[in-house]
């Protein structure tokens, strides 16, 4: 059977015809030729009645000439009208098989052969008709879920990270905390001890000598009695940032008692040690320290110093200790100094 279209350009749309024909012919007897002629309007509409209830892409009836006969939408958009090249590949493709595929970017074409029409069907499916359709609805409900169940890691482990930084924070804090005297930033009397026995260590390993400095501030239990607990909260606070300052990264101070320090010099000689407290000594009664409202005081402290040169051997509890009777002996020698001798 033989099926001839004929497009006239001259003529309006509802002129193009298809003609439909087979020769007709017994024991060889030529009896003529068989036609029928339909509008090319009643092919468009039984194509789209035979494809009712297909959701899914855009049906095309070609001749074998690629020339498009009915499309099961009424006006074929841009996106599925076949460029050339794709035409070209089609006919090719279908001069060897009954059916195929052809794949584009955003466009999968499947055609096949028609029996009793020497032209081919294509059904065009776009990337839009995916995503309307049965399947791009189960997509896009899985992506979705995809989407949601990423979301709620992401969250969960953002959620997680903040938690652990908020522990790891809380346990730096609590850590420090258990090491520092609150009042002064310094160590405390334990935190102190133990740092102090570590360098004691290093320093015996290393074959150097290690200093110890108690300090004491003159009259503090006065200072609390006559301008209140807060005033004295104030001097310590004031000790506290003076040490600080003039002490070395590698040195240690705390802590030890109401107004009492304790300052662990590493590697340092006693005359070193020395200079030292009395830098510190200067700095503490150098400045006046404001306890109230336009009220200030000047505070001093009594220092004592002590090193293993001296001793000839490392005990940490042993070097405080005479620090710490030399402290005394330069407060009943007048306060307000240092002594590094018994």
């Amino acid at each position: 059977m033989k099926w001839l279209t004929t497009f006239n350009t001259e003529k309006p749309p509802a002129a193009e015809m298809v003609i439909a024909a087979v020769p007709l012919d017994f024991q060889q007897y030529w009896f003529g030729v068989l036609a029928i002629q339909l509008s090319v309007n009643e092919v468009t509409q039984f194509l789209i009645q035979s494809v009712e209830g297909e959701d899914d892409g855009e049906y095309q009836l070609y001749d074998r000439r690629m020339n498009l006969i009915a499309s099961s939408e009424q006006l074929p958009s841009r996106r599925t009208q076949l460029s050339q090249e794709i035409q070209a590949q089609l006919a090719h493709a279908y001069e060897n098989d009954n059916e195929g595929s052809v794949r584009q970017v955003s466009r999968f074409i499947s055609w096949e052969k028609l029996r009793n029409f020497d032209g081919v069907l294509l059904r065009i499916h776009s990337l839009d008709d995916g995503i309307r359709g049965e399947f791009g609805s189960i997509s896009i409900a899985l992506t979705l879920l995809w989407l949601l169940f990423s979301s709620m890691l992401l969250i969960s482990w953002a959620v997680i990270r903040r938690m652990v930084r908020n522990m790891s924070s809380l346990q730096d804090s609590l850590e420090w905390r258990a090491w520092h005297d609150m009042l002064t930033r310094l160590y405390n009397r334990a935190a102190l001890f133990e740092r102090a026995g570590k360098a004691l260590e290093k320093c015996q390993h290393n074959d150097q000598p290690m200093a110890v400095i108690q300090l004491d501030l003159d009259h503090f239990k006065g200072i609390n009695d006559k301008y209140g607990h807060q005033a004295g909260d104030r001097v310590l606070v004031y000790i506290g940032r003076v040490l600080m300052n003039k002490l070395r990264k590698h040195d240690i101070a705390g802590r030890v008692g109401g107004e009492e320090f304790c300052i662990v010099l590493p590697d340092t000689s006693l005359e070193e040690a020395r200079i030292v407290a009395e830098r510190i000594r200067e700095s503490i009664n150098s400045r006046e320290i404001l306890i109230g409202k336009k009220q200030t005081i000047r505070v001093s402290a009594s220092l004592g110093v002590c090193c293993s040169e001296e001793l000839l051997r490392y005990d940490f509890e042993h070097l405080q200790s005479i620090a710490d009777s030399r402290l005394y002996q330069a407060k009943k020698s007048g306060r307000n100094r240092v002594c590094t001798e018994d």
